[in-house]
């Protein structure tokens, strides 16, 4: 059974359970900056004040683990504008649960034009969906949350696997 709310030293315990306290000191800062960024949503106010502890719930926890897989390839705040939107309606969506329970394996992918001008977060299921990059593709409209993308030519991708993502939460 899931628990409802997390402190954020048990949300970075959830990440990290056998890391050193200074890691578990860098990545409790990092979760505060994310959280700050409007990257992780706290249950109730984002700045509580001294003494009142902020709260996350179990996706929370789980995207928390989605950012900081993001950021072992770089990925800054400024790069992830918008992130936590998208993840919000992604844990609406049944890929998400099916990533959680491991019914189906679900990617979430990136792809990117070679200025990092144009940006295109996607959900694959069953298997990672890379034909964007083949040279003959017909670049694809995507909306994501208010912006409809122009069809660009992407050159990257980074591809996260959810479910075994989520799999190392205790949550």
């Amino acid at each position: 059974m899931e628990r409802f709310a997390y402190s954020v030293r048990e949300l970075v315990d959830k990440l990290v359970p056998e890391a050193d306290e200074g890691e578990k000191l860098r990545l409790i800062r990092q979760i505060r900056h994310w959280t700050n960024a409007d990257l992780l949503t706290p249950q109730g106010k984002k700045h509580t004040g001294t003494g009142v502890s902020r709260q996350y719930g179990p996706d929370e926890v789980r995207k928390a683990a989605i950012l900081r897989e993001l950021g072992r390839f770089g990925m800054t705040v400024t790069q992830l504008e918008g992130m936590g939107e998208y993840l919000d309606g992604l844990a609406d969506d049944p890929s998400w649960r099916d990533a959680i329970t491991g019914k189906r394996p679900v990617y979430l992918e990136l792809f990117s034009t070679p200025d990092d001008e144009e940006q295109t977060w996607r959900v694959a299921r069953d298997e990672p969906d890379l034909k964007q990059l083949h040279p003959d593709a017909k670049p694809p409209r995507v909306r994501i949350g208010t912006t409809q993308t122009t069809g660009a030519s992407y050159t990257s991708a980074l591809v996260l696997s959810l479910n075994r993502i989520f799999a190392r939460l205790s949550v």
